[in-house]
């Protein structure tokens, strides 16, 4: 029995060896070895399907809002006084023209934004306006496709155009260096120490 053991390491030891100096293959068991040893089948390589090619989705073409093609409007002299409180939620050029107390320049500026994109790409979809002021200034909110902004407009070399857009209180004295009217309603800002104020 100890001699059969030893034979069958040989045995293996030269089948190894071959397998590593000899490319030869190894050879078949037969006999009780042949049967002691079940033969095994891989399942199928399962093959998810080949990605299909689909085209990317264009990029939207957004036209720029035609401002240049508005008529110059001339800016106030500044007069000074208090900011007018106005209700207008407007987000098609339909609610832009009904919209009261706003100056006709102004309605026709906003006529040609909403629902144009700026030279950012951002496209604007609302804009709310809370006060006005006879110096040519307009303060509300507006929203766009990039996100929303409180905003201060006013008239700048002939044509209307932001003159100040935040989020945050923003410090009083860059409301003042933009000659904009202090009072306006619900306008809060940080004065030079920090603490938030009426503007």
């Amino acid at each position: 029995m100890m001699a059969g053991a030893a034979l069958a390491a040989v045995a293996l030891l030269a089948a190894c060896g071959a397998a590593v100096d000899d490319p030869a293959p190894l050879p078949t068991p037969s006999g009780s070895a042949a049967s002691a040893v079940a033969p095994t089948s891989l399942p199928p390589l399962e093959t998810s399907p080949a990605p299909e090619e689909t085209a990317a989705e264009p990029e939207p073409s957004l036209e720029l809002a035609p401002t240049a093609t508005l008529s110059p409007v001339a800016k106030p002299t500044p007069q000074g006084g208090p900011w007018t409180a106005v209700t207008a939620a407007m987000s098609t050029k339909a609610d832009v023209e009904a919209a009261a107390g706003l100056p006709a320049s102004f309605q026709e500026f906003l006529g040609v934004r909403i629902g144009y994109a700026d030279e950012t790409g951002c496209v604007t979809t609302h804009v709310s306006v809370s006060a006005v002021h006879p110096d040519g200034f307009v303060v509300g909110d507006e929203s766009t496709t990039c996100g929303d902004s409180r905003t201060v407009w006013g008239i700048t070399e002939g044509r209307w155009h932001y003159i100040v857009a935040f989020q945050d209180a923003m410090p009083c004295r860059d409301l003042t260096q933009n000659d904009i009217p202090p009072g306006v309603p619900g306008l809060r800002c940080l004065d030079d120490v920090g603490a938030a104020r009426d503007y």
